[in-house]
């Protein structure tokens, strides 16, 4: 019924979104975001309602909001509205069709599209908008995701024109130190800054990556941790089977080649990193010879379950998932941290899934047979980990996979430094949920 009534309103948005906009018809497009309002039930207040949140959805996202308030929410109602909904105002605004690729990160940057005149128009549509919005349907915050997409920029300022709170809870933090300098850089050079009301990120790092960017001042910035460890925090209880997850490597992680990609090379001369430019530095190989080694192994060890967890959206029936062995499924769909609950053995790299499995107190190994230098040393997340958590061959890859696999799980010892779940996601003392909390309280009315 959930999947219909999002069917039905994307359908319905697409029609009369457009034509309300054009007509300036305010009263009619309110009515129509609030039918476009959906209860998130696995966060209902445990009281009375006293407050209302719109939550402008995103799933990467809306696990940390639920993981906090499943436990603290007494007197929140969040309702759940597509981010579609304000792009098909701005599309409209700014004459544009729906498949137009815009890049977030380019909204300040790309003044043929992102003209002020638009941009200026755009904005006072929303103040009107909102304004009338409000008086139908009394809420008193917005919670976003991201201070970069594109169609909430100027929805930040007109938040702060009529004195509502629009809140961003920002977990695009997790960087390299390669990638730190090249954020650090675009951020500067294209004189990013956050309009909005408060931020809450993961990380001290995170929080001075965006002071020093000149994004936001200290008071508008809170490190709250990521909640959704918790679930992860859980799985130390709980003795895991003989079970391996391989969370499938990507390209690019790591590596600023999006920014690269969206900018050119000429944007990031100042930067002297042209050898890198000039590669064509991926993860790829590093991908495919971990697929051999676990291929190997499952052949080895027909009793043994190995799961692939690729990214969500991939394709499933590459080349180098055919033909694979029974004991090896391949995972397209979901979160990836709820495969940890039975996992013994947690492999990655450079992705949040590996802080995930620390959390869990799992067996970790790190794929590190590629050629290093030093610009691939500064494209490695920092992890803390032990010197036997990396795996220098495929030789000793097996090997150490046969050792994790035989060896005693004990949950009353922690397998793993904790460093990097402070220095990345801020979360160590597992209470991230419970700051997260006293942000949201702490911002729910204008000061």
């Amino acid at each position: 019924m959930h999947k219909i009534r999002l069917k039905f309103l994307t359908i319905l948005n697409k029609l009369l979104i457009p034509i309300f906009v054009r007509n300036e018809m305010y009263n009619f497009l309110s009515l129509l975001f609030i039918l476009n309002l959906i209860k998130i039930k696995k966060i209902l207040p445990k009281n009375k309602t006293k407050f209302k949140a719109v939550v402008l959805y995103r799933t990467g996202g809306i696990d940390d909001l639920i993981q906090s308030q499943q436990i603290h929410n007494k007197n929140i109602l969040y309702l759940s509205c597509s981010r579609e909904f304000f792009k098909l105002i701005f599309l409209e605004i700014f004459d544009l069709k729906e498949k137009t690729k815009l890049a977030d990160f380019k909204f300040l940057y790309d003044k043929k599209i992102f003209t002020p005149s638009k941009r200026n128009k755009y904005k006072k549509f929303l103040i009107s908008f909102i304004n009338i919005l409000k008086k139908k349907f009394n809420f008193d915050i917005f919670l976003s995701f991201n201070f970069l997409y594109y169609s909430e920029r100027d929805l930040h300022e007109a938040c702060q024109k009529l004195k509502i709170p629009f809140v961003v809870l920002f977990k695009e933090s997790i960087h390299s130190e390669i990638q730190k300098k090249f954020f650090q850089y675009t951020y500067k050079k294209i004189d990013e800054k956050f309009n909005g009301y408060k931020i809450a990120v993961y990380s001290k790092y995170a929080k001075k990556l965006l002071i020093e960017s000149n994004i936001t001042n200290n008071k508008k910035i809170d490190v709250v941790g990521c909640s959704r460890l918790n679930e992860s925090f859980s799985y130390r209880k709980v003795k895991p089977k003989n079970q391996i997850i391989y969370y499938a490597i990507q390209d690019n992680r790591g590596l600023p080649t999006p920014l690269f990609n969206s900018f050119g090379k000429a944007f990031f001369r100042e930067l002297k990193y042209d050898s890198f430019f000039n590669s064509k530095l991926n993860w790829k190989k590093l991908h495919l010879s971990t697929i051999k080694v676990l291929k190997d192994f499952a052949i080895l060890n027909p009793d043994i379950q190995i799961i692939i967890k690729i990214k969500n959206g991939e394709e499933p029936n590459k080349k180098e998932y055919l033909n694979l062995p029974n004991n090896i499924q391949i995972m397209s769909f979901g979160t990836g941290h709820r495969f940890l609950k039975n996992s013994k053995i947690v492999i990655g790299w450079n992705t949040t899934s590996v802080l995930e499995g620390i959390a869990a107190n799992r067996f970790i190994l790190i794929p590190y047979f590629h050629k290093k230098n030093l610009l691939i040393k500064k494209a490695e997340l920092k992890l803390g980990l032990k010197k036997s958590c990396y795996v220098n061959s495929e030789n000793d890859f097996i090997n150490k996979l046969n050792y994790l696999i035989k060896k005693n799980y004990r949950k009353d010892k922690i397998y793993n430094n904790q460093y990097s779940l402070d220095y990345h996601l801020g979360n160590s003392d597992n209470k991230a949920g419970l700051r997260l909390n006293k942000f949201l309280k702490k911002n729910l009315n204008w000061n």
